[in-house]
């Protein structure tokens, strides 16, 4: 078999094995067997090194596009916060902005407050 063609095929597995929610599916993707699969994240170094650094790499990659989410759910939770926004989504908002900002003492304490605030609005 051509080098080339078993990184490409090699390559093609671990994209499918990070996609697929089966080993199944995996092996139907890639075109290549279950068995020869499990063969390899099992036995083959080379293979599971490179499936590690891939899915680390996705993982990376979330995270950074979760962190590039934040500033945008904060500018949405700032205007949820504004005057003109239905109390209890103000409520909920602040709630969430206190639950995401404060220390753990100080949010209990907050969180208490709210409590009290949303039981009287009820």
């Amino acid at each position: 078999m051509h080098t080339h063609h078993v990184v490409t095929v090699r390559a093609r597995a671990v994209v499918a094995l990070l996609s697929q929610s089966t080993l199944a599916a995996a092996a139907r993707v890639s075109a290549v067997s279950e068995r020869t699969l499990r063969r390899w994240m099992a036995d083959d170094e080379d293979f599971k090194l490179e499936l590690a650094e891939a899915r680390q790499a996705a993982f990376q990659a979330g995270m950074s596009r979760v962190q590039a989410l934040a500033a945008t759910a904060v500018d949405t939770l700032a205007t949820l916060m504004a005057q003109e926004t239905d109390p209890r989504v103000r409520l909920g908002a602040a709630r969430t902005v206190a639950e995401l900002a404060i220390d753990p003492y100080d949010a209990d304490t907050i969180l208490r407050r709210l409590d009290e605030i949303e039981s009287h609005q009820c």
